[in-house]
């Protein structure tokens, strides 16, 4: 017994001698998957080739074009935002881009990438976004303490350089280059948008009677009222870290001029920076309207401060960290004054706006805080992305306090000041909690406490019915995929209560449902029935899988972003197909396998519109010949003339890139393949126009 089980051992070892994996065929993309998508790779049974399909994008060719030209770091947030836009609105703002000229280009990008898509098609201008940045670079030359820097290469951006004084030395630092482009650059400051303003009505006009607020506040006095450029061309230092005084470089010099040009008085609220200066008057709200606006003129990276449980807004700038700023008063790094100061003592929470309308908690940096844990979950348990929570606290004006947004496990954390009674509810797609009003989830906060709230909402989330598949009693190991993927990051969004704009925020990394399946459970799959697959990863931000296919059936390695409501993933895939060959079979010689006939690579490759495919018969058939093209679906696209039998040689076909009917067909990959009889040859080729 134990000789006939050393002779099949034998037996084994030395069929596996003879053959090897030989790479036959390879694709990589890198793809936006959005909520209730999914993209897979194929493998049809009977022949040798890898098919991806993924949803479309429907980007126009002029926002492609644009894509190309932005640098690396912006590219997939700008493809998002195209994506959100309609076909007129992409190409209006792509030819933006594609028009713009060194050194404006990375930083119009940005303002196409991250302004958002609400404003993108309202009435706006569009060349306030290229004045937005032509005037920031000429400030550039003319301010002592700042200097714009440009990084090139394919993944090239621009930062300042700041020079602050610092207990009486002066010291030199570069910001990072977020904060350059989302709070120097970025042309909206809070609710309004930006836009060419009459400063007289405070509505929309077209230029010289509209004015842009970068180049108006900088360069423009009312009678009676001082220049804020002549405030600044003598400050060193951005700010000299110091507390409560104007004597502070560019910011104390702000400050001074905000001081000098606006009364603290009540008058009715206006957005617009331009028709607040006009007016000379009003309170907290357009008071850090303008002084984001200054600040962001002055080349002082500075945003909104919103406390609405505090019925104020001050701002904040950056050096190092986010400085408080109200030259109201001339508070200048002093935030812990607001917890005593107002009739509504302890802030509840303080949050920042952000120029596409994302808003997030800066509350400990005024109050002691305590924490607050929200798990968003369907009827059945399964977390939910995008569920908008609203946190409100007696007293409090306008919508609530603050908000937030469940992100792919269903979790959001709150920092909330002490001291103060919270309700919230919870709104989604599926339902809200509680289905009116408001939940009482924090009563008298304790500093330094966590507070948990799980929320169930009343409806489902599509979810994978899938378990983990058996290979066969005696599995083949003819083909194997090695799969090689990872998700860079996710994007969420959320609408905003105070402007009704949809932001998108990006996170690292990813997450992503993926298994590999069989043609009988890819049509359970695809029909939302139970299913069955091998290589389960579920919630995956990255993984390397080798798999042998245990059957000579069709084959689907499926990325699935089917579980998620909001959020939309960035998905890289590198995939590669192997064939188990003899031994000795050098790669691009395959075709020796097919004893009389070779399929040559078509040339050009790629081409626009025509290739020619070439084909040897080197010993007759008996068989005739043809050669098919399909596309990336399986479909025919076009059958040449067989070749009669027993004809030797060379042959030789001229495709146009037409269909049966002589249409063009699209942009894309196809395959062509040669059969003679049970012989079948398939190789790859990509049309670009």
């Amino acid at each position: 017994m134990k000789a006939v089980f050393f002779i099949i051992f034998c037996i084994f070892f030395v069929c596996a001698l003879s053959a090897e994996w030989v790479l036959i065929d390879s694709l990589s993309f890198s793809k936006l998957l959005p909520a209730g998508e999914k993209s897979y790779i194929t493998l049809q049974s009977a022949t040798n080739f890898l098919v991806s399909i993924l949803p479309p994008e429907n980007l126009t060719d002029d926002a492609e074009a644009a894509v190309d030209i932005a640098p690396g770091w912006l590219k997939t947030d700008l493809r998002d935002n195209f994506s959100r836009l309609d076909e007129d609105t992409q190409n209006l703002y792509a030819n933006l881009i594609i028009n713009a000229t060194d050194p404006l280009v990375d930083e119009i990008c940005f303002e196409v990438a991250h302004i958002a898509p609400q404003t993108l098609s309202s009435s706006m201008d569009t060349q306030v976004l290229i004045e937005n940045v032509e005037f920031l670079y000429m400030m550039d030359n003319f301010f002592e303490y700042v200097d714009i820097v440009d990084y090139e290469g394919d993944d090239y951006y621009s930062t300042a350089v700041y020079q602050v004084e610092e207990e009486g030395v002066i010291q030199e630092f570069e910001i990072p280059r977020e904060i350059y482009y989302w709070y120097i650059v970025h042309p909206k400051l809070h609710k309004e948008v930006p836009n060419y303003i009459n400063p007289d009505t405070g509505t929309p006009a077209d230029p010289p009677t509209g004015v842009f607020w970068r180049d108006f506040l900088m360069n423009h006095n009312d009678a009676g009222y001082p220049m804020l450029r002549t405030y600044l061309d003598t400050c060193q230092v951005l700010w000299k870290c110091q507390q409560n005084t104007v004597d502070n470089g560019a910011v104390g010099a702000s400050t001074q001029w905000v001081q000098d040009v606006m009364t603290f008085q009540s008058n009715p609220h206006h957005d617009q920076p331009v028709r607040i200066y006009r007016q000379h008057i009003g309170t907290c709200s357009v008071h850090s309207y303008l002084t984001s606006a200054v600040g962001r003129a002055a080349l002082i990276p500075t945003v909104v401060d919103v406390m609405y449980s505090n019925n104020h807004k001050v701002n904040q700038f950056w050096d190092r960290r986010w400085v408080c700023w109200e030259p109201v008063n001339t508070w200048i790094d002093y935030p812990e004054v607001y917890d005593t100061w107002s009739s509504a003592p302890n802030v509840a929470s303080s949050f920042i706006w952000r120029g596409d309308s994302f808003i997030w908690d800066i509350t400990e940096q005024h109050t002691l805080v305590c924490t607050l844990n929200v798990n968003v979950t369907d009827s059945n348990g399964n977390p939910v992305d995008g569920a908008r929570i609203k946190i409100y606290s007696t007293p409090c004006v306008s919508w609530g306090c603050t908000a937030g947004w469940t992100c792919y496990n269903g979790q959001k954390q709150f920092i909330l000041g002490d001291d103060r009674t919270y309700t919230a509810q919870v709104t989604s797609s599926i339902g809200n909690y509680p289905a009116t009003g408001m939940e009482t989830v924090i009563t008298n906060a304790g500093s330094g406490i966590f507070y948990n709230w799980n929320v169930t909402l009343p409806g489902t989330i599509p979810a994978l019915d899938i378990s983990p598949d058996s290979p066969p009693a005696n599995p083949t190991d003819d083909y194997r995929f090695v799969v090689n993927y990872e998700l860079p990051k996710e994007i969420l969004y959320g609408t905003n209560f105070d402007d009704n704009n949809e932001f998108s925020k990006s996170a690292t990394p990813g997450h992503i449902d993926f298994f590999i399946c069989d043609e009988d459970n890819f049509n359970n799959y695809t029909n939302s029935q139970s299913f069955e697959g091998f290589e389960i990863n579920q919630n995956s931000t990255a993984n390397y899988i080798d798999f042998v296919l245990p059957s000579s059936d069709s084959w689907y390695a499926v990325f699935s972003n089917e579980e998620k409501l909001i959020t939309t993933q960035e998905l890289q895939v590198n995939m590669e197909l192997y064939q188990n060959l003899p031994s000795g079979v050098p790669d691009g010689e395959l075709n020796e396998l097919y004893p009389g006939i070779t399929l040559h690579p078509n040339y050009p490759n790629p081409f626009n519109p025509t290739t020619t495919i070439s084909f040897d018969l080197t010993t007759e058939h008996t068989e005739s010949t043809e050669l098919v093209i399909f596309n990336m679906k399986g479909q025919k696209i076009r059958t040449f003339d067989s070749f009669p039998n027993g004809g030797l040689g060379t042959r030789s076909v001229v495709w146009n890139g037409t269909d049966e009917n002589n249409q063009p067909v699209s942009s894309g990959i196809y395959f062509y393949k040669l059969k003679s009889g049970d012989i079948e040859i398939s190789k790859k080729m990509l049309m670009m126009k």
